[in-house]
Order: C-alpha cells, then sequence, then structure tokens
C-alpha cells in the first residue's frame, strides 16, 4: 500500500495531504489549475522535496522528515508518465522502451520493449520515432517505457492532456484498460472528472492544496460534500435558501426566483446541485401525469450543443442551468437558442451542501 503525508510550503501556496492506496488500486488526483495536483504526484516521486510528512511503498520508507530519510527518484521503482510524454525525440519507440531497462544487456532491453509494445498494441510501430507516431500511440509508447522498469507504483501527470478531443475519449478507454491489466497501483492527475470516473477506483478532489473530498466516483456524485465537489463533478449548482416543508421535504427558494424541494435536509443559505442528465424538458408544463418530478421551472434555451446522439442544452432559469438530453429531443422540441421549454427534475435527484 501507498501511504503519504505530505506537508510542501512554496512562496504563495501550501500543501498538506494524506493519500492512501491499496495494492492494484488507482487513485485520481482531480482539482482546478493549481490545486496542487501535480506538485503532489512529483513530491511521491522524488522529484520534489517536502518540509515534513512521510511516503512509504509496502516496507519501503521513501521519505521520512522526522527521521532524515530522503531515498532518490531513481531508488523509488517509479514508473513516472509524463504531460508531454518526454519521449526522446532521436530514439524510435523500441528504443525508448528499451531505455527503461534495468540492469540488462541490449538484447534483453529490445526483446522487454518489443513484448511492451506487443502487449500495448503498437508492435507495428517499433522503429518510428515520436514525430511520426499519433498523439494515441505516444501515450502508450510512454506508459511502455513507464513499465519497462518493472515498476512497483506508477504515476501519471495529465496522461491525456496532450491529445486531440476527436481521440480522447477513446485513448481514456483504452488506458483504462491498460491500467487495469497491468495491475501496478496507480495514482494519476486530471483536471477533468468524467476522466477520473473512467481511469480510477477511488478520486481524492484537491483543492488549496487541501482534499476536501475522497472516494469512488460514484461516491463524490451521489453525495457531494461541497457546492465545490458537486460542480467539479459536473453538476448544475444554484443558490438559495433552504427551510423544512410540511411535507417534510426541504423547500429551497432559489436566488432570482423559484422555489425547489429536495429529500435532503438543509436549512439557511444552501448550494443546490443537480446532474444535467437528471434534467427533463418539455415544450409545456408537464401535466404531472405519468411524471413525478416536484421541481418545475420556465426557463429559456440559451445555447445547444450536440455531440454524438446526444446534446448539451444551455438554459436561463433564475440562474444558468444545463441539461443533458437526446439529439432526438432537441429536434422534437424544436430546440435552439431563444426556445421557451419547462425543466423538471426529482426531489430525489436534487443533492443540498452548505451554501
Amino acid at each position: 500500500m501507498l501511504r503519504a503525508e505530505i506537508s510542501l510550503e512554496r512562496e504563495a501556496f501550501s500543501l498538506a495531504a494524506e493519500l492512501r492506496v491499496e495494492p492494484g488500486r488507482r487513485l485520481a488526483l482531480v482539482g482546478r489549475s493549481g490545486a496542487g495536483k501535480s506538485t503532489l504526484l512529483r513530491a511521491i516521486a522524488g522529484l520534489v522535496r517536502p518540509e515534513a510528512g512521510r511516503i512509504s511503498l509496502g516496507g519501503s520508507t521513501w521519505f521520512d522528515g522526522d527521521a532524515g530519510i530522503d531515498i532518490p527518484v531513481e531508488r523509488r521503482r517509479i514508473g513516472f508518465v509524463f504531460q508531454e510524454y518526454a519521449l526522446f525525440p532521436n530514439m524510435s519507440a523500441r528504443a525508448n522502451i528499451a531505455y527503461g531497462v534495468r540492469g540488462a544487456g541490449r538484447r534483453e532491453r529490445r526483446a522487454r520493449a518489443s513484448d511492451l509494445l506487443s502487449v500495448l498494441g503498437v508492435a507495428g510501430r517499433a522503429d518510428a520515432r515520436p514525430a511520426d507516431l499519433s498523439g494515441g500511440e505516444r501515450q502508450r509508447v510512454a506508459l511502455a517505457r513507464a513499465l519497462a522498469t518493472e515498476p512497483d507504483l506508477l504515476l501519471l501527470d495529465e496522461p491525456l492532456s496532450a491529445l486531440d478531443a476527436s481521440t480522447r475519449s477513446s485513448a481514456a478507454s483504452e488506458l483504462s484498460r491498460l491500467l487495469l491489466e497491468t495491475g501496478t497501483p496507480a495514482v494519476l492527475v486530471t483536471h477533468d472528472f468524467a476522466e477520473a470516473a473512467l481511469l480510477a477506483d477511488r478520486v481524492a478532489v484537491l483543492d488549496g492544496g487541501r482534499v476536501v473530498q475522497e472516494g469512488a466516483p460514484a461516491e463524490l456524485t451521489a453525495a457531494p460534500k461541497s457546492a465545490f465537489v458537486a460542480d467539479l463533478a459536473g453538476a448544475v449548482v444554484l443558490r438559495g435558501i433552504a427551510r423544512l416543508a410540511a411535507s417534510g421535504l426541504t423547500e429551497v427558494e432559489l436566488a432570482g426566483g423559484g422555489v425547489v424541494v429536495s429529500t435532503d435536509r438543509g436549512e439557511g443559505p444552501v448550494a443546490v446541485s443537480v446532474f444535467p442528465w437528471e434534467i427533463e424538458l418539455h415544450a409545456s408544463a408537464p401535466s404531472g401525469e405519468g411524471d413525478s418530478a416536484l421541481n418545475r421551472l420556465a426557463a429559456s434555451v440559451t445555447g445547444v450543443t450536440e455531440f454524438g446522439n446526444r446534446a448539451r442544452v444551455a438554459l436561463a432559469l433564475p440562474q444558468p442551468a444545463v441539461a443533458e438530453v437526446t439529439s432526438a429531443s432537441v429536434q422534437r422540441l424544436g430546440l435552439a437558442p431563444g426556445t421557451s421549454v419547462e425543466v423538471s427534475w426529482k426531489a430525489t435527484a436534487t443533492r443540498l451542501t452548505p451554501g
């Protein structure tokens, strides 16, 4: 198990975080730019020295501020995949991977590199240089080089950020499969919660150098502890004042007008969060027959963005919001900027956090 307790001070930034990664598991560090994700990753690797704390993997202690232990990065048995992959431009894919093989002769290094290229599905590109590889191929070669060291831990810093939007989704699915197959524990950094949910078993949300919530992706979406976590996970966040209603539900009077209800308890200023796919759109007010949603508001469409067979519809409620619907619904409802619609969602899909 990886155990990391890290305290680090910089001129305008402080990091104080604790992490645990079970054998064979994957942890994603998620947060806005400047939250401390990459700094934390580099501290685990030994590229940045903490002021205090302790880092250990299994029975090996890599850093202990009190005991004066600081094992050099080359002795930590870590495979590191950098944001830009950091492949040697003058070497072939096979040579890049062979470079990472320790304590072996040239023939053995080449054989190990060829095996990894085959496992990762890029054997046919063994002699190509990085400039001649696609973004996805460079990613696989970088991962193969990290695995060539037979690491006890994988660290990946924004492993998909160098890819264009058209290949990023498929590359994320492929990387998820590869990480699962290797069985090597991994810590990865991303600013994208959906990407984190696909790649990792658990997600740690960082804000201002602190872990503000950690759990399985489904736990964080089902029960965010703050508006910040809800927003990062992709929820629509609305502000309002809550009070307990006679029905036993919590009523929230939204800033700007309108009232919604939630099964969560809350009182006073709150943040209301609901995920875009929970929001339904109607051409007119729902009749109530066959529709159990208690939250119903008038809205105006401000934008429609289609992707594949789905669309994200930007809405002007009392506050800005977005719904995710099918492209068929866009056509059926005639959705376009300026279209008036009614929106609805269930009280059970409405989360409340302190506002």
